[in-house]
């Protein structure tokens, strides 16, 4: 039986009693609608230009979703429906699950049984206290999130608030770190201008881990944030390497994994409010579960080599594009190259809002830049973006297959 439907039995023999008396007048319905047309442009030194047709790495043509949210009491549910369109292809659609899950309050406590969406940390662009949803977070507009099927337990005290979580019941270890059986637990004091957050997780993949985090404003322009995990052990995307052989070819999935043992993520920044309504937000952060710069030129040799191979070889096309395939799983991580700066400045002109960011990878060179326009009424909103990939040849951003997206969206709130 899976861990969902074990927690959503759960639920409702949690919530059979509440559940007789729930008021109907406290009904709350909300629908997001949005549509985004999406184009880019190739990047011809890629070897990884033939996957380019691999959601996620620029080939869409656009998105759309559609998002209802209800709430009954204690009783929520979030569902979406997706809707992506590739070249070449009829366009793709699922249907997601975002979150249903039950709250309650008992002896002044609180119990929630379901699936929910909880992230933890105080980073925008990395958060490495994130250890239960595990968000990309710098990802060129992405759906919904979706929540993760847990147990939990929380209580509040008036500058305190503790979470203890049981993530997915009883499914042991998953392909996904965040699909993992897990135990968590995160505390929460606010201490005048200082926040502070200390998490503890484990799993059978990471072991232990612990960290710490905080948040503080020394003065109404000014805001510092600081975050930091430790993780006993930690399962990432090993070297790439030659099929057995010595043949360039794999005809079973590499599953390439290197584990590593006491590794630390962290991250540093600050929020600068000067005035005139703009905002400038600075982060820098070193992510062990991303790659170096050297794995990166070694996986871009890897690729030329098999992309060399579509034209004039005696292997099959669908075996050299799965090799492919099998490669640009490096694109996968939550962060591409281990150590990242970023810098984002936004203003708000009455309904209008610019924003513009950067992010550095100085061990490659890479550099992604981002620029959007969004305008918001009552209900609706409007937005453009474009993103731009550069740097040198065999930096992680170059060898995506695109050299650059753009899009515009609109988004209906009711």
């Amino acid at each position: 039986m899976p861990a969902l439907t074990r927690a959503l039995l759960a639920a409702a023999t949690l919530s059979a009693g509440p559940a007789l008396a729930l008021d109907p007048s406290t009904l709350d319905l909300q629908l997001r609608v949005r549509a985004a047309p999406e184009g880019s442009w190739e990047n011809g030194d890629s070897p990884f230009a033939e996957a380019g047709e691999l959601p996620g790495l620029g080939e869409e043509r656009g998105r759309g979703e559609v998002e209802l949210r209800v709430r009954l009491d204690g009783l929520t549910a979030d569902v979406a429906g997706h809707l992506t369109a590739l070249p070449g292809s009829r366009p793709a659609s699922e249907a997601v699950l975002n979150e249903l899950f039950y709250d309650e309050e008992v002896g002044g406590q609180h119990l929630l049984v379901g699936k929910k969406v909880l992230s933890w940390d105080v980073g925008y662009g990395f958060r490495p206290l994130d250890v239960v949803q595990q968000e990309q977070r710098l990802a060129f507009l992405p759906y919904a999130l979706e929540g993760v099927p847990l147990l939990g337990w929380e209580r509040f005290g008036e500058r305190s608030a503790t979470t203890l979580v049981y993530a997915n019941p009883l499914r042991g270890k998953s392909p996904r770190s965040r699909d993992d059986e897990a135990v968590a637990l995160r505390h929460y004091r606010r201490m005048g201008a200082l926040d502070l957050h200390l998490v503890v997780r484990w799993s059978r993949r990471t072991l232990g881990e612990g960290g710490l985090a905080g948040s503080w404003v020394p003065a109404d322009s000014l805001e510092l944030h600081a975050s930091a995990l430790y993780q006993r052990r930690l399962e990432r995307l090993g070297d790439a390497r030659l099929a057995p052989g010595g043949s360039t070819i794999a005809f079973d999935d590499p599953g390439r994994v290197r584990v590593s043992s006491d590794v630390i993520s962290a991250l540093a920044g600050f929020t600068l409010t000067p005035g005139w309504d703009l905002s400038f937000l600075v982060e820098g952060w070193i992510d062990p579960a991303a790659a170096t710069a050297a794995e990166w030129r070694q996986w871009a040799e890897q690729a030329r080599s098999h992309a060399a191979l579509l034209d004039g070889s005696s292997f099959p096309r669908d075996l050299v594009l799965a090799n492919l395939a099998w490669d640009a799983r490096a694109f996968g991580g939550r962060n591409l190259v281990r150590e990242n700066f970023m810098v984002r400045a936004t203003q708000r002109w009455d309904r209008f809002e610019p924003a513009v960011d950067v992010t550095w990878t100085p061990a490659d060179g890479g550099v992604v830049a981002t620029a959007a326009l969004g305008w918001e009424g009552e209900r609706h909103r409007l937005a453009a973006a474009v993103r731009v990939y550069g740097g040198p040849r065999d930096a992680a951003v170059r060898l995506l297959p695109r050299g650059g997206v753009f899009n515009a969206s609109w988004e209906l709130r009711w």
